[in-house]
């Protein structure tokens, strides 16, 4: 880990995108962020911010830097994720970030240290030149990735703060489209359960892998064919079948068989209907056959950022972007942030950042330093931007 603290916003990023940071979920690693919170706190107390740890049980330590540039001013919050999806798979060194053409190359560069650190940077200039009209915290969460447990930790903690974020800007990859509205997720595990005998006499057991053919071909087209959901500034509703696992030695019947799902619904929609939708399907198809078992699960579900856009924070956020000659036309996404949880606990929230979010979680992954930069700028114009004067 670097023991000097960052000289340019690019010093920054290489240095936390070499650490790697992926989701404990994934990596199965404890701490997974931590190294990574260690680094951007050494940084922010060498450029005289604040900074402290908030427990995210079970998972790790949020971080939170603040500048407080005026007793009774509002605060603005920006935050940004400090956990990555793995690294295989990439065409590089995943954890090299290496610098190659004006773009640094590496799993999280984009999604989300680059934002991360353009957050941090255009804090630590905006302290550095003194006044502000508005008081500023950035918090890094643990556990973006998967469970959101960072931002569930945080709101948990909001009463014990001291201050009530006006709202937030979640600095996450979007190419500097501001994002108000975006997609809810769930994912949920079907299992259908049948009996092993050996391969040699397969007649005297029954397959769970032939038990999920008929029940992954249903829901193909009896769900995901037709879901008609649409959010004017989101899209449409999305599901796809996306892991399978079965069997447990070549020569036995395979006695389970378990795929993974991931279903993105639209705002006005239900999380809970999910289950219940599917549940309807596999009730007919246990009609059918009788001897079918059949389950399902809910593994995660996070609802849609679903939010007034013609309120006060949102309407200053664009605003302020308009004014600074930057892009302010509000939009939707498919994909699903830490957004949802602020804005459940009433933080509003706008979505915006450097890097692209089709090169996130991909063997390409890599972010313009110049969007970089750019990044820096138009959060230091958010934070200079008057909130009281709105």
């Amino acid at each position: 880990m670097q023991t000097k603290p960052a000289g340019s916003v690019k010093e920054m990023l290489i240095s936390a995108a070499q650490i790697p940071s992926v989701n404990k979920f994934i990596s199965k690693c404890e701490d997974a962020e931590r190294e990574v919170a260690q680094y951007l706190s050494m940084c922010a107390q060498s450029y005289g911010l604040k900074y402290k740890m908030i427990e995210a049980p079970g998972t790790g330590n949020n971080l939170l830097i603040t500048r407080e540039f005026k007793s009774g001013a509002p605060w603005i919050m920006f935050a940004a994720h400090m956990d990555t999806v793995s690294g295989d798979g990439m065409a590089r060194d995943p954890f090299a970030a290496e610098e190659i053409n004006g773009r640094i190359y590496g799993r999280g560069v984009s999604d989300d240290k680059g934002g991360l650190c353009a957050s941090i940077w255009a804090l630590k200039e905006t302290s550095q030149e003194g006044s502000c009209p508005n008081n500023i915290a950035v918090l890094a969460t643990v556990d973006e990735e998967q469970r959101r447990t960072g931002a569930v930790a945080f709101t948990a903690y909001l009463p014990s703060l001291g201050f009530k974020p006006s709202g937030v800007i979640v600095a996450e990859p979007t190419l500097f489209k501001p994002i108000v509205r975006h997609a809810g997720v769930a994912h949920f595990s079907v299992t259908v359960k049948g009996r092993a005998a050996h391969a040699s006499e397969p007649y005297k057991g029954k397959s769970a892998i032939n038990g999920m053919l008929k029940v992954i071909e249903t829901i193909e087209k009896e769900y995901i064919a037709n879901l008609r959901a649409v959010d004017p500034l989101c899209g449409k509703a999305q599901c796809s079948i996306n892991m399978i696992n079965g069997g447990r030695q070549v020569n036995a019947v395979p006695d389970l068989c378990v795929i993974k799902i991931d279903r993105r619904f639209m705002p006005g929609e239900k999380s809970g209907d999910v289950i219940v939708d599917i549940e309807k399907i596999l009730a007919k198809l246990r009609l059918a056959d009788p001897e079918l078992d059949v389950s399902v699960n809910m593994d995660f579900y996070d609802d849609p950022l679903s939010q007034d856009i013609d309120g006060t924070f949102i309407q200053w956020a664009l605003g302020s972007l308009k004014k600074s000659g930057y892009n302010s036309t509000p939009a939707g996404a498919q994909y699903a942030t830490d957004a949802g949880e602020f804005n459940r606990a009433g933080l509003p929230c706008v979505i915006i950042g450097p890097g692209n979010d089709a090169l996130s979680h991909t063997a390409e992954e890599s972010i313009g330093i110049d969007e970089l930069e750019t990044g820096v700028k138009i959060f230091k114009a958010l934070m200079r931007s008057d909130y009281t004067g709105r």
